[in-house]
Formats: C-alpha cells, sequence, structure tokens
C-alpha cells in the first residue's frame, strides 16, 4: 500500500543477494529502507564508505513518492556539483 507523501523504495529481485535481511519486491519507506542498508554495511568490514546522499543505489532500488525537500535540495546540489566537475575536467587544455 502507497502512502502519499512518504518516499518508497522497492529493493529489486535481481540484487536481493547483495542485501541480506532485505526482502525485495516489497515497498518500504525510504528512511527505513536507507537504515537497513547502513547497518548491512557497517556489519561489512570489506564495503567501501557510502555517502551519505547516495545510499541506496539507483540502480539497485526503485522509487516512488514524492522525495522531500531535503532530499530534492540534496539532489540539486550534486548535480551542480557534478555538472561543475565536468566543466573543470573539459576546460583543461590536454598536453
Amino acid at each position: 500500500m502507497s502512502r502519499p507523501g512518504v518516499r518508497q523504495a522497492l529493493l529489486k529481485h535481481a540484487f536481493a543477494k547483495r542485501y541480506p535481511g532485505i526482502q525485495p519486491g516489497e515497498w518500504q519507506p525510504a528512511t527505513l529502507m536507507t537504515e537497513r542498508v547502513l547497518a548491512l554495511r557497517s556489519r561489512d568490514s570489506r564495503s567501501a564508505p557510502i555517502p551519505l546522499d547516495r545510499v541506496l543505489d539507483e540502480n539497485h532500488f526503485d522509487f516512488r513518492g514524492v522525495p522531500s525537500v531535503g532530499t530534492q535540495d540534496q539532489q540539486r546540489q550534486r548535480r551542480l556539483e557534478d555538472r561543475r566537475r565536468r566543466r573543470s575536467r573539459e576546460s583543461v587544455p590536454e598536453e
């Protein structure tokens, strides 16, 4: 059941083995899913640090619902920073 105003995430079946204990194909509040993924990663000493604004990999999860205003601001800022990095790489003359 979808809850209006709550951002939700669903783990795709193809990536279920990477997230033991998280049920694939089941919609959960994105905040809860984020907490579960962070808990799994904290137990795995081999995993690389995850930027907090990208905990749920968009390739591994589907999303529905409206992102919170804070999330929208973070996404906007991330896109701006990504654009700046691309431009700075493009403007550096090759030797």
